[in-house]
């Protein structure tokens, strides 16, 4: 066995960069958003487990993306009401 390297490491070496926003990278399946970040990831879970599924089917990810993207639209919005 190799000497262990800890994740970090190996993703400089294997030249991967996570993917920090929000959003996904470009995909076959049009998935918009990344549900891996820390932010979303807590949220999809809660929906997984209010639909009582483990894995979604492609509906069911694009409703749970529709619904992200309408919470950030009213916070946006509502931000925006703060200003004025």
């Amino acid at each position: 066995m190799g000497k262990k390297i800890d994740f970090d490491t190996a993703l400089k070496l294997g030249g991967i960069t996570p993917n920090e926003s929000i959003y996904a990278k470009p995909n076959n399946y049009g998935y918009k958003l990344n549900v891996n970040h820390p932010q979303i990831q807590p949220l999809y879970e809660r929906y997984k487990e209010h639909l009582g599924e483990k894995i979604l089917s492609d509906r069911q990810r694009y409703t749970f993306e529709s619904l992200i993207f309408q919470m950030i639209e009213r916070k946006n919005k509502k931000e925006v009401e703060q200003c004025d």
